[in-house]
């Protein structure tokens, strides 16, 4: 029987734990892996490309034990990109890596230490990631765990697994729309919003992004962007006459307490997997905001992962 292939990056870098847990993760379960992900940290790059200068891409089997992988078992393949997740994402489809790989059957990209909801959607690389793949017709995920502290990623991986054992059962070995060969004349369609969601992630017009808390118990919620609000981001750090240095970063963070969000629903202490358009307002091959809000119930996945 076909095993899905899946292609891993993410914006933390090759040798992130979060990475390394979720590869040791997904080949413990039996999927074939291609990763191919940054050689160094590169958050917040949102899909930012490497247009000016040369690309260096080099093998790294010497992360397997890193990943703590031996050489038995399904089939694996590293690479590391001198560029950003989205630069990985077009190495690994448009012709960067060597032939004799399969092609990728989705996409995911994480674990992100540290979480992904609301504003952040619009700065992470990890959702750059997933959005670049799902741009070339590419079903993707992006997964990230609610903490920059924790060094403990299991939580997180049990529910990437479940998540991607669950998409397995509705995308098929073969992506259908990789390269998106007819532009924008193959629209996602359906007679129900179940029927229409399942041909757009088969075909890259949405795309999921899960939160999991640390604490973790195994509840999923389907929900939609929270609003998330950074205040005092910016600190003066050395001043002198005509120059000065900042830095970025949020003193403290506040939350509305929005029904159905995902920061809501992951201070809750339940996963939250929200279903998110790729293209913007107005692109032929969006998806409405109209329907994604009925993919949005308290508890459980998305209606149409079922």
């Amino acid at each position: 029987m076909l095993q899905h292939t899946i292609l891993i990056t993410n914006d933390d870098g090759v040798e992130a734990q979060g990475l390394a847990e979720l590869v040791k993760g997904l080949h413990d379960a039996g999927y074939p892996l291609i990763i191919c992900a940054p050689d160094r940290e590169r958050s917040a790059s949102t899909m930012h490309l490497t247009l000016h200068k040369l690309l260096r891409l080099r093998e790294r089997n010497d992360l397997l034990s890193r990943y703590g992988i031996d050489d038995t078992g399904s089939p694996i393949w590293i690479f590391d990109v001198s560029g950003y997740p989205a630069d990985c994402i077009l190495s690994a489809i448009g012709g960067g890596l060597p032939d004799h790989l399969p092609k990728p059957s989705l996409c995911i990209s994480g674990i992100n230490r540290g979480p992904n909801m609301s504003v952040d959607v619009l700065h992470s690389g990890t959702i750059g990631g997933a959005r670049q793949a799902a741009t070339a017709g590419l079903p993707a995920i992006s997964t990230s765990l609610d903490s920059f502290e924790s060094a403990d990623f299991q939580v997180a991986v049990e529910a990437t697994l479940e998540l991607v054992g669950r998409l397995c059962n509705i995308i098929p070995v073969e992506p259908s729309n990789l390269g998106r060969v007819h532009g924008s004349s193959l629209k996602s369609n359906g007679d129900s919003d179940s029927d229409l969601l399942r041909t757009a992630i088969n075909y890259g017009d949405v795309f999921l992004n899960l939160n999991v808390p640390v604490d973790w118990a195994g509840g999923f919620s389907s929900t939609h962007l929270g609003g998330r609000w950074y205040r005092e981001h910016i600190r003066i750090v050395d001043q002198k006459e005509g120059e000065w240095m900042i830095k970025l970063g949020s003193e403290h963070i506040e939350d509305d307490p929005l029904e159905h969000s995902d920061t809501l629903c992951v201070s809750l202490g339940r996963a939250s997997v929200s279903t998110l358009g790729t293209w913007p307002q107005g692109h032929p091959l969006s998806v409405s905001d109209e329907v994604l809000s009925r993919t949005i119930t308290a508890d459980g996945l998305p209606e149409w992962l079922l």
